[in-house]
């Protein structure tokens, strides 16, 4: 319902009266009896896996750039690969719980009418299970990772946990989210052992300088979230105002726009202010800077927030334009630390 946590690309408010097993290869070969829990999962809805993982992929490639000694290509490859399996029990935990604590809002909205606790295929107390389930699994997933990964992943855990309740006590949801989408930042930072904030020198100029540069990406990515996750709920932005659901698009209404271009100029300032103190190279400016403004303004001026598919759009496919350019600079930046 809402959060890009939840689903991938809508589909048009004119569906179906009655539930349709979803036809991708995976459920075409998994149990009946486990098809609920994967659509727990949104295993059949990549766009909301990729809204979380794109955060991990910028993280680890602005650990590159700022890391004492750069790490090697293949170090990058591996913790990437190894987080983002991890990122595919994260996302089922959170998806899991926050359709247990909306199961009575789901119901009420059409395109999230047929999911798995909302219609019955899951009860309350087995879904609850399940999450605590993808928890503890996700838990033992980082033990071999530095302490203060999972003191991060914990952190965010407990914001992505509050997330559901804040969409009935205020207008801004996707603040919430945000601050918690954003963490892996420094979580991935962590991971290699670069972390700004952690760091054995927090007098040393070039420390303190990689510390704010951290914050202002950490700031962009919220906002990154913030913009798109708006755009999102704009979907359901009927049914929500029907069933009492709070959320920044039905805060803003048809100033929506003009709401998320102020954001939208913030967020590329922070992410030139953390290329300005990491010190950053040029191609970092023009790509990732130059590329994320690009991508904004086109999704203002195009998407249509009155229509769900394109808002649907602008939040998977669109959104990846913000995503790719941002970490395509890092990794431009990173690539001539090693000489490339």
């Amino acid at each position: 319902m809402k959060s890009d946590t939840n689903s991938g690309v809508s589909r048009p408010t004119t569906q179906s009266s009655s539930y349709r097993t979803p036809s991708t290869a995976l459920f075409n070969i998994l149990p009946s009896s486990w098809i609920p829990y994967a659509e727990l999962m949104r295993l059949d809805r990549p766009a909301g896996y990729y809204a979380f993982f794109w955060h991990y992929a910028i993280g680890l490639s602005f650990a590159a750039c700022v890391a004492s000694s750069p790490p090697r290509p293949g170090t990058l490859v591996a913790m990437a690969t190894y987080l983002a399996i991890w990122v595919v029990i994260l996302r089922g935990a959170v998806c899991t719980w926050n359709d247990n604590l909306d199961q009575e809002f789901d119901r009420k909205v059409a395109r999230c009418r047929f999911r798995p606790i909302a219609r019955g295929a899951v009860s309350t107390a087995q879904g609850h299970i399940f999450a605590v389930a993808q928890v503890v699994v996700g838990a033992i997933m980082l033990v071999p990772l530095s302490p203060v990964v999972s003191a991060y992943a914990a952190v965010m855990t407990v914001i992505l946990t509050i997330y559901p309740l804040g969409k009935r006590i205020t207008d801004f949801p996707q603040v919430i989210l945000g601050f918690g989408f954003a963490i892996p930042i420094f979580l991935c930072c962590a991971a290699i052992d670069a972390d700004p904030l952690f760091q054995s020198e927090w007098f040393g100029p070039d420390e303190l300088a990689a510390s704010f540069g951290g914050a202002c990406l950490y700031g962009a990515s919220v906002l990154w979230t913030i913009i798109f996750d708006t755009v999102y709920a704009h979907q359901d932005i009927k049914d929500d105002i029907k069933a009492g659901v709070k959320s920044l698009a039905v805060r803003l209404g048809d100033q929506t726009k003009f709401g998320l271009g102020i954001l939208g100029v913030i967020q590329v300032g922070l992410l030139l202010g953390a290329g300005y103190f990491c010190r950053l190279s040029t191609i970092y400016f023009v790509v990732s800077c130059g590329g994320a403004a690009s991508a904004l303004i086109a999704m203002l001026v195009l998407v249509d927030l009155k229509t769900p598919a394109s808002c649907g759009w602008w939040f998977g496919p669109g959104s990846r334009l913000v995503g790719a350019s941002v970490m395509a600079g890092l990794l431009g930046h990173y690539f001539l630390r090693l000489n490339f």
